[in-house]
């Protein structure tokens, strides 16, 4: 007769080696769950680098501009230190706010006012408005381009300045329009403004003044936000939904190749329609403009 193996009803017992292997095998599954959470919906600062070649740049001199977009409010650190400390530590020439950094529904604006008086003494800061600024100024009469004027920031509404930084001379300009006012507020001011022979530095908080209005537009580069990344980020594909575009917006974030341009789209640092944000940690970007040949467009 075959003897029964596995004791009391025929089953075999597991033994304590199978246990603990299966015991190691869940705590794997639990840890890679928990770092895949954590990258998913990490709200964490992320700064991420950027190259971009020019031959108007002086000698082997390198710009360096960081980029700030779509703060909406949002502190990272009392009274926005710790993002203060970090474009203190990378050093830029210049600080390009690419607006929405306040909420049209707060006229609160002690967020930002503090966060650029600290900014301007690391380095001219000069901004655009986006869309909840220009709500707060034209619709609500908030005084927020007169504050940031008296702080020493460099507000372009529609408008350029020069500058010459490293030996080079650029021509730093706001377009503060969507494509809806474009025609009637931005395209005499873009116009002229494209024939300087300077560096040209373009600072529109909407990515879609580059579908059409400004595809073909000789621009060196130009800085944009107000998709926030997407929200939801896909590996090769990028950016998921914004509302103004829905499904996949054309430029969600990153560095882009246009015929005669080159823009760079922030993902942003907050939000303000409380969807998460996932796989799209807050950005810092930092660009560096000089001579050599590399790129590192998305």
């Amino acid at each position: 007769m075959r003897k029964n193996k596995g004791g009391p009803g025929g089953s075999r017992a597991v033994k304590p080696k199978g246990r603990g292997r299966l015991f190691l095998c869940g705590l794997l599954i639990v840890a890679l769950l928990a770092l895949g959470g954590y990258h998913l919906f990490s709200n964490e600062l992320e700064v991420t680098f950027y190259h971009l070649y020019s031959p108007k740049i002086a000698g082997g001199e390198n710009i360096r501009v960081a980029v700030l977009s779509d703060l909406h409010n949002r502190e990272f650190g009392p009274g926005n230190a710790e993002l203060v400390e970090q474009i203190a530590d990378l050093k830029p020439d210049l600080i390009a706010v690419a607006g929405d950094m306040v909420n049209a529904d707060d006229e609160n604006l002690d967020v930002i006012l503090t966060l650029c008086s600290r900014l301007m003494e690391i380095a001219p800061v000069y901004y655009s408005p986006g869309n909840h600024e220009s709500n707060l100024m034209y619709e609500k009469g908030s005084p927020i381009e007169r504050m940031l004027l008296e702080q020493g920031v460099h507000v372009l509404v529609n408008r350029a300045e020069e500058v010459t930084i490293h030996r080079t001379p650029l021509i730093i300009g706001g377009l503060t329009t969507s494509t809806e006012g474009y025609e009637e507020y931005g395209a005499v001011f873009f116009d002229e403004y494209e024939k300087s022979g300077a560096f040209k530095l373009l600072i529109a908080h909407y990515p879609s003044l580059y579908y059409d209005y400004l595809a073909d537009g000789h621009i060196d580069l130009g800085i944009c936000g107000h998709y926030h990344g997407g929200l939801f980020r896909l590996p090769v594909v990028g950016g998921v939904y914004h509302g103004d575009e829905g499904f996949f917006p054309k430029y969600s974030g990153g560095m882009y190749q246009l015929p005669n341009s080159t823009i760079f789209v922030s993902r942003g640092m907050g939000g303000h329609n409380g969807l998460p944000r996932i796989n799209n940690r807050p950005e810092l970007a930092v660009i560096d403009i000089n001579g050599r040949q590399e790129t590192n467009y998305s």
